[in-house]
């Protein structure tokens, strides 16, 4: 099979040669952050599950999900939480294998409050979150790149993609040596 992997440099100057440089750097408790982070706790509690129940991580993806903004009334020191906080969990994953159901949403909805519990322990779950889990199942053709019976290297689908860049710059790794 012929790869179509390309490396390329960039023709410019290097950021460090520059005379400026910005960083945006979102820190747990942003909004976007916060749905990363419990993207990421479903898609391990997932993959946990499939390999305890069958030996091998199925196919899933859990990168989508929505943060409503609540409503509060800040004060020093504390505050009030006026409306809660709606969480949608949403994406794909494998509900059925063999004929044996998984209980996938149970398994996301359990990461998501163990992964806000430990980024954002003030938040009281009971009063200020409201959260639905609505994963869907993957299509077909997709759900057969995933089988671990087949003793085969896990696959990823047509959809997965990567971009990287190196080395961090200065300010880069200051950035994160903060947060």
């Amino acid at each position: 099979m012929r790869r179509n992997i390309a490396i390329e440099m960039l023709n410019q100057t290097p950021v460090q040669d520059q005379q400026i440089e910005l960083v945006e750097r979102k820190c747990l408790g942003h909004p976007d952050s916060i749905a990363d982070g419990i993207a990421e706790s479903i898609s391990r509690a997932l993959c946990n599950t499939y390999i305890d129940q069958f030996g091998g991580v199925l196919h899933h993806n859990t990168d989508q999900g929505e943060i409503v903004a609540g409503e509060s009334m800040p004060q020093f020191g504390g505050g009030k939480i006026i409306k809660p906080i709606f969480i949608l969990l949403d994406g794909r994953a494998t509900k059925e294998f063999k004929g044996e159901k998984i209980a996938t949403d149970t398994v996301a909805l359990k990461a998501a409050k163990d992964y806000l519990r430990s980024v954002v322990p003030e938040l009281d779950l009971d009063r200020h979150l409201i959260m639905d889990c609505r994963l869907g199942t993957g299509s077909t053709d997709l759900r057969d790149v995933f089988n671990p019976e087949e003793g085969k290297i896990p696959r990823a689908n047509d959809t997965s993609f990567g971009v990287s860049y190196a080395p961090f710059s200065d300010l880069e790794k200051c950035i994160r040596e903060v947060s």
